[in-house]
């Protein structure tokens, strides 16, 4: 019987080595990767109404900044309208948790399982400890609010180079592969800025929806309650369920019937929204078929939790028009 040598090449085991330190060294920068992630979403969302002040004369420095003024403008004017009834129903909300917990059974007093009543009053207890942890909560506080800072700090400035976008991509993959860069840069354009914008009109009207929706039903805590489905409009399919199984418990605080009334409404927002609404806003971006989102979500989730989840979806549509634009053939190739 002959036996082989396998010989390993000098170039192989560089390769090799290089290959598992670069990848150590992205997952140890992996926080700064998803900031600059971030940033480039924004930087892709914002660009459009920067290139439209350009068209007016306004430099680009100054478009840049009439942008950031409008944004934080309209966020402000958001916050300020919002924050007294929602400090005020919030607070009633916290206030009332203990009698909302203590009012809800799994099962009621004639229940085969009456022994085993739940009584979630009990999982409360663990609350007693925030005061101790307010030192690891400000921290972490603190830390969210710089990473924001730096995101729109980095935004800015992708922002104000985006115009060298194709110096950098001649100087770094030469006049045939610049073509291919700019065309990834338009695929992404395209998909991320349109998703931004048509996620944010979604959350919109889905918060506008509920509050109404939830101040017809007589729900207590509707202006919390409608942010709540709002922001977790985020998170497609699974988002708006959990929205309404929370809306819906606190209906249940009410009566049982505004607790039913509150789950139906949420299920006929969740159809609107599904079969007419998102249809119409998504027209122009990119579609996913939902078992691709759902495994997207539940992927992204369990790599980085809940920012994963939101990400995942951004992420695959970055990775989609990448791609798409590395198989089209360019003119020289053709």
């Amino acid at each position: 019987m002959k036996i082989r040598k396998i010989e390993i090449s000098p170039k192989t085991i560089v390769f090799t080595v290089c290959f598992l330190a670069a990848i150590f060294f992205f997952w140890q920068i992996r926080d700064i990767l998803v900031m600059l992630f971030i940033s480039f979403v924004l930087m892709q969302a914002l660009d459009p109404l920067v290139c439209r002040l350009q068209r007016l004369k306004i430099p680009r420095i100054l478009a840049v900044l009439i942008t950031y003024i409008l944004v934080l403008s309209v966020v402000s004017f958001c916050v300020a309208g919002i924050i007294p009834i929602l400090v005020e129903q919030t607070t009633g909300l916290i206030n009332s948790l203990p009698q909302i917990t203590k009012n809800i059974k799994i099962f009621n007093d004639n229940s085969f399982f009456n022994e085993n009543n739940i009584d979630f009053t009990s999982q409360l207890k663990v609350l007693e400890t925030i005061p101790s942890n307010i030192v690891q909560i400000a921290f972490s506080v603190g830390s969210n609010i710089f990473a924001t800072l730096m995101v729109f700090v980095i935004t800015f400035y992708l922002l104000l180079e985006k115009k060298n976008f194709p110096k950098y991509g001649d100087n770094f993959f030469g006049e045939k592969g610049k073509i291919k860069f700019l065309k990834i840069m338009d695929n992404l354009e395209a998909t991320l800025g349109s998703w931004v914008n048509a996620q944010l009109l979604l959350m919109l009207i889905i918060g506008l929806l509920s509050y109404f929706g939830y101040l017809t039903l007589g729900l207590k805590y509707a202006v919390p309650l409608a942010i709540i489905a709002g922001l977790l409009e985020a998170v497609p399919n699974i988002g708006p369920i959990i929205a309404t199984v929370l809306a819906s418990l606190i209906g249940l605080t009410v009566s049982p019937s505004i607790a039913l009334f509150t789950l139906i409404f949420g299920i006929l927002v969740q159809q609107l929204e599904n079969n007419f609404i998102v249809p119409k806003i998504m027209s122009k971006t990119v579609g996913l078929n939902p078992i691709v989102t759902i495994i997207l979500i539940i992927a992204g989730g369990k790599l980085a939790g809940v920012g994963g989840a939101l990400l995942a979806i951004p992420f695959f549509l970055t990775i989609q028009a990448i791609v798409k634009g590395l198989l089209e053939e360019t003119p020289h190739s053709k």
